[in-house]
């Protein structure tokens, strides 16, 4: 990431442990939904800032390191209103744990498929 050095201070870099005490040690009743590539946690950060920590089902290769940490990087510099913000990820780990901005009001797939009152579709 230090090849990276104008973007690497938007990246945070949390500890295996930090990610531990916001997702209750990954509990779950956390879980705010499962997909083919992992699990996906509701955490809280010690600064009180609600984040989304999706842990990864597989462990990540050694070799495919420096791609990760490329990505991430990419990741976390798109800002836009439609996009989720990529926050940080975890290097400790075997798995990858990616962090995200939470998002209160459900998944794309949620108000697409079971659509409600409050946030109708046009």
């Amino acid at each position: 990431m230090s090849s990276n050095e104008g973007c690497v201070e938007k990246i945070k870099v949390f500890t295996s442990t930090e990610l531990e005490i916001a997702t209750d040690h990954y509990n779950e009743n956390r879980i705010l939904g499962r997909g083919g590539q992992g699990t996906v946690y509701k955490g809280m950060l010690s600064d009180g800032i609600i984040v989304e920590v999706k842990k990864s089902q597989e462990a990540i290769d050694k070799g495919q390191v420096e791609q990760f940490i490329n990505e991430v990087v990419i990741l976390s510099q798109i800002d836009h209103r439609n996009v989720v913000k990529m926050f940080g990820c975890c290097l400790e780990t075997e798995v990858t744990l990616l962090v995200y901005e939470y998002i209160p009001k459900g998944t794309l797939s949620h108000v697409i498929h079971d659509p409600n009152e409050e946030f109708p579709l046009t």
